[in-house]
This record gives C-alpha cells, structure tokens and sequence, in this order.
C-alpha cells in the first residue's frame, strides 16, 4: 500500500510506509486496568487481612511501600504494553516519567483511611460475621482496587500517543 502527498514544491511523493494510527480499542486499556487494580487489590486484602503472615514487618509497610512499588512496576509494564501495541514502539524514558506519579494515590489513599477510619465503615459495615482483620483488608483492598483501577486507565489513555 503506498500513500500519495503533495509536497511544498507542488510535486507528488509516494511512499510505501502506512499511516500508523495510535491508539488501541478501548476494551485492552478497560482489561489491563481492570487486572490491575485486581491484583492491587487482592494485594493489599492479604496483606491487611494477615492471610498470609508477614512476621515481624509492620502493618503500614503494606500500604505505603509494598502496594506503591507494585503499582509502578504494574503500571511500568502495562503502559510499555500499550504503548507497543499502539505504536508498535516504546519510549521507555517517558513511560518511567509518566509512572513515577503512580504511588502517590495510594499513600494519600492510605493516609486518609488511617486519619478518618469512618470511611471505612461502608464496607466493614456489610461483613459483620467475619473477623476485625479481614474486614480491615477487604475495606482496604476495595480502595485500593478503585485508586488502582482509576490511575491505570489515565496512564493507558496518555500510553497510547505515538511518537512525532
């Protein structure tokens, strides 16, 4: 397939290379931010809920350092992933930028649940019958699925623009 064009001197070019448009469909920027913000979440259900014991570590290590971290290195390879398949290229550097943002949701997201622990209360309030922990966990991992899941799709739509 070749592409026809005028160029300023008045003469018509032809190239072989296809227009490559950017952009991917809607429903893989909708499924990897949904399989993110899973993944954060069930993270952070575990971690909160001690299903799996974490010894001698702190509680708040769970919510201010491990979920931060995960949330860039997900977001790093999901909006390398969109990128690629958008672009079919990938500017590694801008990515890394674009990412470096990602933990602070979470830490203000945490922060205010330790601060007005009453906003927890709309989802403790629903699983009464189970133990303090595990309504902790569940009440954080739905915030941290919402944050997770807000975050990854704005990074998905800025993923995708092609370079010049």
């Amino acid at each position: 397939m070749s592409n026809t064009s005028n160029n300023s001197s008045g003469k018509t070019t032809t190239t072989n290379d296809p227009v490559k448009t950017s952009g991917v469909s809607s429903g893989i920027r909708i499924s990897t931010a949904l399989v993110v913000g899973v993944i954060l979440g069930l993270s952070i259900l575990v971690w909160d809920s001690n299903i799996l014991p974490h010894g001698i570590m702190p509680d708040w290590i769970g919510g201010y350092v491990f979920i931060p971290m995960l949330s860039v290195v997900l977001g790093y390879g999901i909006c390398c992933l969109v990128q690629q398949l958008s672009c079919g290229q990938v500017q590694w550097l801008i990515q890394l930028q674009r990412v470096s943002i990602l933990p602070v949701p979470f830490i203000v997201v945490k922060f205010v649940l330790y601060m007005m622990p009453s906003l927890r209360w709309p989802i403790e309030g629903l699983i009464q019958s189970v133990s303090p922990e595990l309504r902790t966990g569940l009440s954080s991992a739905f915030y941290t699925f919402w944050t997770g899941l807000y975050c990854q799709s704005m990074l998905n739509s800025v993923s995708q623009l092609c370079p010049k």
